[in-house]
This record gives structure tokens, sequence and C-alpha cells, in this order.
């Protein structure tokens, strides 16, 4: 019996402990968190040298790296050889209006509208951090 109520203990503390770590709104519901990650898989034309490809992350870096709300930029090739994209482009928004502030950017659109010519594919995915 004695056991039985240690362990009870025990699981109760564990329950209070994950509980106060969980963010909670003033009206006492778990606050859900407004980032958002975006990830730019891409595959470029034959055409596209590795100069093409050096000018469009530093392009990437200094035109997207500096916009408010945006955090986190990564770029640059992908690691394993086994995926059809060969390139990444990874960034972190602030909430809903820092990526649509990123979207109808001006800096964005020339950088996107300069390069589009030198990519094959792309896959885009916005993932909310939960």
């Amino acid at each position: 019996m004695k056991k039985r109520i240690t362990v009870f203990g025990v699981l109760i503390i564990g329950a209070i402990i994950v509980a106060s770590a969980v963010p909670v709104s003033p009206r006492g519901v778990a606050a859900r968190s407004s980032k958002i990650r975006r990830t730019i898989l891409l595959s470029f034309k034959p055409e596209a040298t590795p100069a093409d490809i050096q000018k469009i992350a530093q392009d990437v870096k200094q035109t997207i790296g500096t916009l408010k709300g945006v955090h986190n930029l990564f770029v640059g090739p992908q690691m394993s050889d086994k995926v059809p994209f060969r390139f990444g482009i990874s960034m972190d928004f602030d909430d809903e209006n820092a990526l649509k502030a990123y979207r109808s950017n001006e800096e964005h659109r020339r950088t996107h509208n300069d390069y589009v010519h030198l990519i094959d594919q792309a896959q885009i995915t916005d993932i909310r951090d939960e």
C-alpha cells in the first residue's frame, strides 16, 4: 500500500511540473505559439552554375535576413544526396503577420523574380509551432 501511494505521489508531482511548464493565457487556456517556420527546398536547372547558386544564397541572406519578424535564417546545400532537392532555405517568423509581410515584401519578390528561371523544382512548407 505504501509503495502504491509513493508511485501515485510521484505521478502527481510530475503532472504538476509538466502543467506548470506549459504557457497559459490569462483565461486559463494553454497559449498557442504564434511562431511559424518556413522551409524551402530547391533543385536547380542544369544551367545554374555554382556561382549562380552562391549569388542566390548571398542575396537571400542580405534581403530576407533583414526583414522584421524573420529569425534563424539558414541557407545552404542539402546534406543528403538521396533526395531530389539540393539546396534549402529555412527561416522562422514571429507570427502570421510577419509571414504575410515577407510574402508581400518588394525585396523578397525581386529576389524570387531574379532567380526563378534557374529553379527546376521547389517545395515549400510552413509549420506552426505548437
